[in-house]
């Protein structure tokens, strides 16, 4: 079980290789030491290599945005696991919902992408969420499972460790709109519910993300149902990401 707090930062698609590399060097030398937080980022798949060599020998993490379910064949525009651990990646993002929005990502193919980035050696963050017409329509609690079912059916009590949830409310991401206090407590007691009824050892360790900023986190943070934080644009302006990571490490235990 994780026993620090865990912020990912997800670049998008920002930041090619020569800009990348630059904000890696400032906040490889802007960053103090942690005892309490874990940080890893992904960047765009064309800048991870560079950053994971201006990482190299710190404790920050790099890993990718997302997967191919195969190791190699005729995937045009996809990326290997093997290509990423290559790189010294050490993690993807998997059914991220923009993934799922605009190209056309199932939780099937989610679970395909998982599983391979798991044999692999990579851990997994694996992104779940519902749109703002599935909340208003009481449907949050059966699209979550929806989405997680294939997943967690395919993990075993080895692989589930090095799978990490990120629950992210579609209609949050990007939009400065942020989720209750009790509707994050809650959706979070629903999906350890679910990764218990797959019979998983232990239970998940469980993300939050969707307009996180230094204003609305430690609040946030400070719910024992919440292990960390998957961020957006703020993980790409160094004054906001050095303040997430300082509000993680002053809440952790």
């Amino acid at each position: 079980m994780r026993t620090k707090h865990l912020l990912a930062g997800n670049w998008k698609m920002n930041l090619g290789p020569t800009h990348a590399r630059s904000y890696a060097a400032q906040l490889k030398e802007a960053i103090q030491p942690l005892s309490k937080t874990d940080v890893w980022v992904a960047p765009a798949t064309i800048s991870a290599a560079v950053v994971a060599e201006e990482l190299k020998g710190t404790a920050l993490q790099v890993g990718a945005q997302n997967v191919h379910w195969a190791d190699s064949g005729a995937f045009t525009g996809e990326t290997s696991p093997l290509f990423l651990k290559d790189i010294g990646a050490t993690f993807t993002l998997t059914g991220h919902s923009e993934r799922r929005q605009f190209f056309g990502e199932t939780s099937e193919t989610t679970a395909q992408r998982t599983q391979a980035a798991l044999k692999a050696g990579l851990e997994v963050i694996v992104c779940i969420g519902e749109m703002e017409s599935e909340r208003t329509s009481g449907l949050t609690k059966r699209v979550l499972e929806e989405q997680l079912q294939p997943v967690l059916a395919g993990l075993s009590a080895d692989t589930a460790t090095k799978v990490i949830l990120a629950y992210e409310p579609v209609w949050a991401i990007g939009t400065g709109k942020v989720a209750s206090i009790t509707d994050i407590q809650e959706t979070h007691q629903h999906i350890q519910k679910v990764w218990a009824s797959h019979n998983l050892p232990g239970t998940a360790v469980i993300l939050y993300g969707g307009s996180i900023n230094p204003t609305n986190f430690a609040e946030i943070l400070a719910l024992e149902e919440v292990h960390g934080a998957l961020v957006g644009g703020a993980s790409i302006k160094l004054d906001q990401w050095l303040e997430l990571i300082a509000i993680a490490e002053r809440t952790g235990v």
